[in-house]
């Protein structure tokens, strides 16, 4: 793959981005050095000698009240929307209007240099786990970047965009949404040639009005997408079976179905590695749970797409890593302890609930269950089921419970038939830490699973035993 761009992405002279934003200058004229736009902060404790700190707005705070704590730290210049900021001799300072507004129009003229392909990921879960596969794939091969950590949302597509260079042959960006037409707007910003979407779950009810509009926001890649672009979907989930009309694109359909294009047969999960074949070639992926197949298959279909083999393919998701805290195993006391604390919705702890099942367990099985964010209305009922499940999908011994909707899981699981000495609420984890170390004996099998909100993880930092990868 050829790029047509030959100038450095990554860096932009002073006056040309001040002519991007259409801002005013503030301080040294003289500071003409070039901007890094790889090196944009918008936390100003993360700011180190020669970065640019964007002064974003937050919900409670503005950014603009931290430009002389990064000019402080080292930054060469700062955006922000202070009109009275005074840039230390040497540095500079651009004076927008909206600083998110700026923030996107320097994302979008990184866009329009960039010449390689953009692949965008989304789905009620697992899009995460998606995108750091693909990446992984096609990094084997190609040149590009993936977007950091869950850099998804309005603020975070545009700074992963801000990361892309000259020489990239992709980016995957990974698109976030909690209401109805963000995807569209990031999709405007980020113009993808090939989409992908994991499945459409109960995900963030709260902002879309139940799943229909789940549905809906979800379409709005795949009508993002151009003709001669490329959707990569879940065949499994029959919600996107009924979305697949909202495209111009070539739909592949990946799944275990027979009608889909890409198939995944003789599928296993064992010992914290998930193996399947598709069209005679095995691929084996460091991860737990079935669950994750539909994330594996959507980066064997897009690295084909780049005309990769199923060789190079299958060795690259051999090395892939799992991403923190996502079904992460290690051991506690001669128990399994799997930790899949970074995010939750119902489809996904139905999932890991799954995957936990099939786990051998001399002992108990024990589930630590957080709350599940943003299902509005249908939170409490949501639970409710949560908590059925851990007895009736998970076969679970042992229910923790932690979160607002703590008795919501517990009135579900004694619903399904667990008796209620076998259920503890817990208002937070960290009241859920020493009967958790009560319980927990050799054999045992323990999931964590919950809401990043929740901080499931500080129950690991109270074990204080490090986290090892999948094994």
């Amino acid at each position: 793959m050829k790029n047509s761009f030959r100038g450095n992405m990554n860096e932009a002279s002073l006056d040309k981005l001040q002519a991007i934003l259409g801002a005013r200058l503030a301080g040294d004229a003289a500071a003409r050095s070039p901007v890094r736009l790889n090196r944009v902060r918008i936390d100003s404790r993360e700011v180190r000698t020669g970065d640019t700190f964007w002064a974003l707005q937050g919900e409670t705070r503005s950014g603009g009240q931290f430009t002389a704590d990064a000019f402080a730290r080292g930054a060469a210049g700062v955006v922000t929307d202070r009109r009275d900021v005074s840039p230390p001799e040497g540095r500079w300072a651009l004076i927008v209007d909206d600083t998110g507004d700026a923030l996107r129009q320097a994302a979008s003229w990184q866009r329009n240099q960039f010449g390689g392909r953009v692949v965008a990921v989304t789905g009620s879960a697992g899009k995460t786990t998606a995108r750091q596969m693909i990446d992984t794939v096609l990094a084997s091969r190609f040149s590009g970047t993936a977007s950091p950590r869950n850099y998804n949302n309005h603020l975070g597509v545009p700074l992963s965009m801000l990361r892309w260079q000259a020489a990239h042959d992709y980016a995957v960006v990974e698109l976030g949404a909690s209401a109805r037409g963000e995807i569209a707007a990031l999709c405007e910003l980020a113009r993808p040639e090939i989409g992908v979407i994991t499945n459409i779950g109960d995900a963030h009810l709260g902002g879309f009005g139940g799943a229909a509009g789940v549905a809906a926001t979800k379409a709005e890649l795949l009508e993002a997408l151009p003709a001669d672009g490329l959707a990569v979907l879940n065949g499994d989930d029959r919600r996107l079976r009924r979305l697949a009309t909202r495209t111009r694109a070539m739909v592949q359909w990946v799944g275990r179905g027979a009608d889909c294009d890409l198939i995944a047969t003789d599928v296993h999960s064992a010992a914290g590695r998930l193996s399947f074949t598709v069209s005679r070639h095995r691929y084996s992926v460091a991860v737990w749970g079935r669950h994750h197949l539909t994330a594996a298959l959507t980066a064997v279909a897009v690295g084909k797409a780049f005309g990769l083999s199923s060789a190079e393919i299958s060795d690259a998701l051999g090395r892939f890593e799992p991403p923190p805290m996502r079904c992460q195993v290690s051991s506690f006391r001669g128990a399994r302890l799997i930790i899949d604390a970074y995010n939750a919705s119902p489809a996904a702890m139905r999932a890991a609930l799954e995957a936990m099942s099939e786990e051998p367990a001399p002992g108990l099985r024990i589930v630590v269950c957080g709350d599940m964010q943003e299902l509005g209305a249908e939170s409490r009922r949501l639970h409710r089921r949560a908590g059925n499940e851990v007895v009736t999908v998970g076969g679970a011994d042992v229910l923790v419970a932690c979160g607002e909707h703590a008795s919501d899981v517990v009135a579900g699981a004694t619903a399904a038939g667990m008796p209620g000495e076998r259920t503890i609420a817990c208002d937070s984890a960290e009241e859920a830490r020493p009967h958790l170390a009560r319980l927990v004996k050799p054999g045992d099998v323990v999931l964590l699973k919950g809401s990043r909100r929740v901080g499931l993880e500080r129950l690991v930092a109270g074990f204080e035993m490090p986290v090892a990868k999948a094994a």
